[in-house]
């Protein structure tokens, strides 16, 4: 039997001589055309003895092998589901994807998806599919496997909320960073990868009063491609369709008065502490059609536009949090107050 084992990155060879110590006659390859954080195994263990392993994180095992080539990946899932998948059943495929290749991860899901789907006449499910085709690329290797469509290998199972529906209304304000150029570039692409992360509805950058054009140039190049660089990410390793936080450039109070149907929160130390606010901010934000989020940078909001909020925020009595803090501090606070309105907060 083949397994996949994924570690921590730099203990895959900790992890393989555990593996060969306490499993017995097996082989290990740590680290596999060099990539971190996974050992192959060779050998007669099963999964259940290399997951009493602590450096062990998973062990997935490779029932078939073939090139990375996303028709010869389809072609090997379609044969093996069909004795493994009924046309009752529903699945998913899921890719990760290492090395460079002229496909990506959803290339293969799709051209895979579609080829087990005709061989089994199953249904397609992404959200809770009763059995997981896993494809695991190295280089030009692909490892293909039929798996439980068990909670472990979800990201997001069915007895978890969803956070999306209040990201993709949500409008994140906020005066530019600028200053030094490295600096203001720099932070541009912190704050960049950060929104796209989260998936927001919309950054917009908003300066209140004259500002030096080429710091704010080079503010914008980072935030451009802060976002870029998180979408590579995400195209790379999401098994779905994600969402292009839209970049926007707007005056502070011209956006204020645009803005007058959104439900608008200030973020201010001078504010109301959060935990005071948050069952009624809860049940606005679920009720609301758009969010829009002011905050600061190295100058904090001015008071004419803080007296303009619905809500003004103190996330952290006692703390002014550092620029690029700003926004987990702030999406995070607004999904918690909007998971406990809608009871999205549950019990598993």
């Amino acid at each position: 039997m083949r397994f996949l084992v994924k570690t921590q990155r730099e203990l895959e060879n900790v992890a393989a001589s555990r593996i060969e110590e306490e499993a017995g006659d097996v082989e290990t390859e740590p680290r596999p055309h060099g990539y971190l954080g996974l050992v192959l195994v060779r050998g007669d263990v099963s999964k259940e003895d290399l997951e009493r392993i602590p450096e062990v994180e998973r062990a997935i095992p490779i029932e078939r092998e073939c090139r990375a080539d996303p028709d010869e990946i389809a072609e090997v899932a379609a044969e093996l589901a069909r004795d493994r998948i009924s046309e009752d059943e529903t699945f998913a495929v899921r890719t990760i994807r290492r090395g460079d290749h002229d496909f990506t991860s959803l290339d293969v899901n799709e051209r895979a998806g579609d080829a087990v789907r005709r061989a089994t006449g199953a249904s397609v499910d992404l959200d809770d599919p009763d059995r997981l085709v896993w494809v695991e690329i190295i280089s030009e290797t692909a490892y293909v496997s039929i798996l439980p469509g068990e909670e472990e290998w979800k990201k997001l199972p069915p007895w978890k909320p969803e956070a999306d529906p209040i990201l993709a209304k949500t409008v994140l304000a906020q005066i530019p960073y600028l200053g030094d150029p490295k600096a203001a570039y720099s932070m541009g692409e912190r704050l960049g990868r950060a929104v796209q992360g989260f998936e927001l509805k919309a950054y917009v950058v908003t300066p209140h009063e004259p500002v030096n054009a080429v710091e704010l140039f080079h503010f914008l190049r980072g935030l451009r491609d802060g976002v870029r660089s998180r979408m590579e990410v995400q195209r790379e390793s999401y098994g779905r369709e994600f969402r292009r936080t839209e970049l926007l450039l707007y005056d502070l109070y011209q956006l204020v008065r645009l803005k007058r149907d959104a439900l608008l929160i200030g973020t201010d130390p001078k504010g109301e502490p959060y935990t005071h606010v948050r069952e009624d901010l809860g049940e606005e934000l679920a009720e609301r059609d758009e969010v829009v989020v002011l905050a600061g940078s190295r100058k904090g909001l001015p008071r004419g536009v803080l007296r303009a909020c619905d809500y003004v925020l103190d996330l952290c009595p006692g703390v002014t949090f550092a620029t690029e803090h700003v926004v987990p501090s702030v999406v995070t606070a607004l999904v918690d107050a909007f998971l406990e309105a809608t009871r999205g907060g549950g019990d598993r």
